[in-house]
C-alpha cells in the first residue's frame, strides 16, 4: 500500500508534463502573434503615408483602424482635440488611391502631422489635430485649396463629414460611423457637415431648478453660494476684458508676452516646432490722414478678424505696437510659409467698409521659426521684426522668411525684449 502514492505520481508525471509543452507553445504563439502584430501595426504606420493598402498585403479599412488608434492614443495622451473627416468627390472624378490627385492635394492643403488616406474608391479620410469650433472652417479651407490646385476635381461635387473627438465618440467605431452620417447630411448649399457636439455637462446646468425660499440655515447658505458664484462670473468677465483688445478682440499688448511665453514653453517641452509670424499693416497712416481715425480703426478689425478666421483656435494672436499684430503658431517652417502665403493674399484681396467706403489695405509679414531661427520667443521675436523691418525699408509688401544672410546685415532699430511689452 505504500507504494501507491509513487505509483499514482509516475503516471500523472507524463501527464503534468504533456500540459507543460502545451502551455509553453501556446504561451509561445501568443508572445508571437502580439509581435507579429507590433511589427505589422509599425509597419502600416511607415508605409500608410504613401503606399496603397493592397501593396502592403492590407485593406482600406485596416491601415483606417491603425491611423485612428494612432490619432486616438496621441490625442488622448495629450489631451487635445482631433477632427476624422470624410472628403468625397464626384462620380467622374478619378478614383481615390494614395497616389491619386484628391489624396496628394488633401496632403498639400494640409498641415505637417495631419494625416491622409482612402476610405473607399471616392473617399479620402483626413486627420485633423484641431478643436470642434475650428473643424469646418479648416475643411472647407482644404477642400477649397484641393479645387485649386486640381482642377479636375469639382468644387461643387465635393462633399465633406465630420466627426470630432472627443465630442463625437471615444473609438474609431463611433468617429466613423457619425462622420458617414454627416457626409450623408450634406448638400449643395451645405458641403461641409459636422453635428453639433452635445455638451452634456452643461446640459445638465441649463436645467431649471425651482426656487427655495431661504428660510433655512441649508438654503441661505445656498444662497450666498450663488451670490459668490455670480461675483465669481463678474471677475471672469473683467479678467477676460483684461486680456483681450477692446477693439480688435485678440490679445492686448500687455497680454502678449506672458501668454507665449508659456505656450512657447509647452512647444519647447514637447519638442514641437512653431512659428512667430510679425505682420505689420501697411497704409494705416495714410487711411488716417485721408479718411479718419474711425475708418484706420475699421481696417485694423478687419485685419484682425481675418487673422482670427484663417488660423486655429489655439494659434495666439496680440495686437503688437498701433498697427500690428503678432501670431504664434504650433507648425514648421514650410507650413509656416503657406500660412503666411495665404493671410497676405487674403487681407490683399479683401475690401474693408468704413462709413460706407471701400478701403484696402496690405500686410508686411516676417516669420521667424523655433528651433530653426531659435531656441526661445525673444530670439523669434528679433528675428521676425528684422524681417519686417528690412521689408519696411525696401517697400516689400509681402511675407517673408527669416534669412541671416540678408535681414542680419539691414541695420535694424532699437529692439525691446518681447517681455517688456507687458509694460
Amino acid at each position: 500500500m505504500q507504494l501507491l502514492p509513487l505509483t499514482i505520481a509516475v503516471q500523472l508525471d507524463p501527464m503534468t508534463s504533456a500540459l507543460g509543452v502545451l502551455a509553453a507553445i501556446l504561451l509561445s504563439f501568443v508572445t508571437i502573434t502580439l509581435i507579429s502584430s507590433y511589427y505589422r501595426f509599425q509597419s502600416i504606420i511607415q508605409k500608410a503615408e504613401d503606399t496603397q493598402p493592397e501593396e502592403m498585403g492590407s485593406s482600406n479599412e485596416e491601415v483606417l483602424r491603425v491611423q485612428i488608434a494612432r490619432y486616438l492614443a496621441g490625442c488622448a495622451r495629450r489631451g487635445t482635440s482631433f477632427s476624422f473627416s470624410l472628403v468625397r468627390v464626384g462620380a467622374e472624378a478619378e478614383s481615390v488611391r494614395m497616389g491619386s490627385a484628391l489624396i496628394l492635394a488633401m496632403k498639400g492643403a494640409a498641415r505637417r502631422g495631419d494625416i491622409s488616406c482612402v476610405f473607399d474608391d471616392r473617399t479620402g479620410a483626413l486627420f485633423t489635430e484641431a478643436e470642434p469650433e475650428d473643424s469646418e472652417l479648416i475643411l472647407s479651407r482644404v477642400i477649397a485649396e484641393v479645387a485649386k490646385t486640381r482642377p479636375e476635381i469639382s468644387l461643387d461635387e465635393m462633399r465633406v463629414g465630420i466627426a470630432s473627438y472627443p465630442g463625437h465618440g471615444l473609438s474609431g467605431r463611433e468617429l466613423i460611423q457619425t462622420a458617414t452620417e454627416a457626409l450623408e447630411s450634406t448638400t449643395a448649399d451645405a458641403p461641409v457637415f459636422m453635428p453639433e457636439v452635445v455638451d452634456e455637462e452643461a446640459d445638465e446646468e441649463d436645467e431649471v431648478v425651482e426656487p427655495v425660499e431661504p428660510d433655512d440655515d441649508e438654503a441661505i447658505a445656498a444662497a450666498f453660494e450663488d451670490e459668490l458664484t455670480e461675483k465669481s462670473k463678474g471677475w471672469k468677465e473683467k479678467r477676460k476684458s483684461a486680456m483681450l483688445d477692446e477693439l480688435t478682440g485678440v490679445l492686448k499688448p500687455s497680454a502678449i508676452s506672458p501668454f507665449m511665453q508659456r505656450v512657447m514653453s509647452e512647444f519647447r517641452r514637447k519638442k514641437q516646432t512653431a512659428a512667430l509670424f510679425c505682420i505689420g499693416v501697411n497704409n494705416m497712416d495714410h487711411i488716417e490722414r485721408f479718411h479718419g481715425d474711425d475708418a484706420a480703426n475699421d481696417v485694423l478689425v478687419g485685419v484682425s478678424k481675418i487673422l482670427q478666421d484663417n488660423l486655429r483656435a489655439d494659434d495666439l494672436i496680440g495686437r503688437h505696437e498701433k498697427h500690428a499684430f503678432l501670431v504664434l503658431a504650433q507648425c514648421s517652417l514650410e507650413e509656416a510659409e503657406i500660412i503666411g502665403r495665404r493671410v497676405t493674399l487674403l487681407v490683399q484681396q479683401s475690401e474693408f467698409v468704413a462709413d460706407h467706403k471701400k478701403l484696402k489695405t496690405s500686410i508686411t509679414l516676417g516669420v521667424a521659426t523655433f528651433p530653426d531661427h531659435g531656441r526661445n520667443l525673444h530670439h523669434l521675436y528679433v528675428a521676425g521684426q528684422r524681417v519686417l523691418d528690412h521689408s519696411r525699408t525696401n517697400d516689400i509688401r509681402a511675407y517673408a522668411v527669416y534669412d541671416p544672410e540678408i535681414h542680419d546685415k539691414v541695420p535694424s532699430k532699437p529692439m525691446k525684449s518681447i517681455k517688456s511689452l507687458q509694460a
